[in-house]
């Protein structure tokens, strides 16, 4: 049963990987027309009208300190979109998402309390020196941007961690997925008139494979499997988005960017798998499932899988 239900998580995050590196290529195709900003706002924009009509939120019943935690979580959400569509506008698609994965894996690494999770931080930063050599031929202003989604990407994990403890968090999602549009809107606005019926399909579908597929996976995912296993599978991104960029976009990868990435993955699912373990461990063997909120540093881990 125990191996029926690893089985169900692993092709569940596969889709949810997939759909999600599926969403950025999809919405890659738009940039030449409506620009990497705005099409990060439009996708919003369209993601947050299907999350409302699936959850249909009752405002009334969110208070003000839930909404506090909301607003926060929706501007972060958005300005981390930004940087990664600013980000894949520059880098290839694989790069990119390893960049922005180092997020939630560095505060892993900073709330670490085991030598031997600290010991992964190293291993991380090397990737990262790899990935912006001169020899990868990676654009460096592409890399910051990357950093600064990664980085918005670490105080997503808390604020969705907090966010996903709240009543119907599906519909609290939608919410900060409303105010992310918001946020965006100024971007948003300034392309309508550069849009046809092709981009606003891509847009579309973009935000429903991003959004829709991959939340909805994600969440099915977390309730079966532990911690630790999710922490391995969130790994499948970066590589994902690699082979996308591949096939799909006709992206090329470099020696030193291919290493830099798996170190980063290496070392950030490591980190992750070691805490998550120490906590069912502390909690007498029990396997618990990803959802459930914690301390330490698998508590990074938790909050992505709230709402990715």
């Amino acid at each position: 049963m125990r191996l029926r239900s690893h089985w169900e998580s692993s092709s569940t995050m596969l889709v949810s990987a997939v759909s999600t590196q599926a969403s950025s290529a999809l919405s890659l195709q738009t940039f030449s027309r409506a620009g990497p900003a705005p099409a990060s706002g439009l996708r919003m924009a369209g993601a947050a009208v299907m999350m409302c009509a699936l959850t249909r939120p009752n405002l009334r019943r969110v208070t003000v300190r839930e909404w506090s935690a909301i607003i926060a979580f929706g501007v972060v959400m958005a300005v981390m979109n930004l940087c990664l569509y600013q980000a894949i506008d520059r880098l290839p698609l694989g790069v990119a998402v390893t960049l922005d994965f180092l997020g939630p894996c560095s505060l892993a690494f900073v709330m670490a309390k085991r030598w031997r999770e600290r010991c992964c931080a190293p291993i991380a930063l090397l990737g990262v020196v790899l990935i912006a050599g001169q020899g990868s031929g990676v654009n460096l202003v592409g890399v910051a941007f990357g950093l600064g989604a990664g980085l918005c990407f670490a105080g997503y994990a808390v604020l969705a961690e907090r966010v996903g403890r709240q009543q119907q968090p599906l519909s609290r999602l939608a919410l900060a997925v409303t105010i992310a549009a918001a946020t965006t809107a100024p971007w948003s606005l300034r392309a309508l008139g550069e849009l046809n019926a092709r981009t606003v399909g891509l847009l579309l579908a973009a935000a429903f494979f991003g959004v829709v597929v991959s939340y909805t996976c994600d969440a099915i995912a977390a309730a079966r499997a532990s911690a630790a296993l999710i922490a391995l599978l969130f790994g499948l991104d970066p590589a994902v988005g690699a082979i996308v960029g591949t096939v799909f976009l006709h992206q090329s990868l470099g020696v030193p960017a291919v290493v830099g990435m798996v170190l980063v993955v290496g070392a950030g699912v490591a980190v992750s798998w070691m805490a998550a373990t120490d906590t069912r461990r502390a909690r007498g063997g029990e396997v618990a499932p990803a959802t459930v909120g914690a301390t330490s540093s698998d508590a990074a881990i938790d909050g992505v899988l709230e709402a990715r």
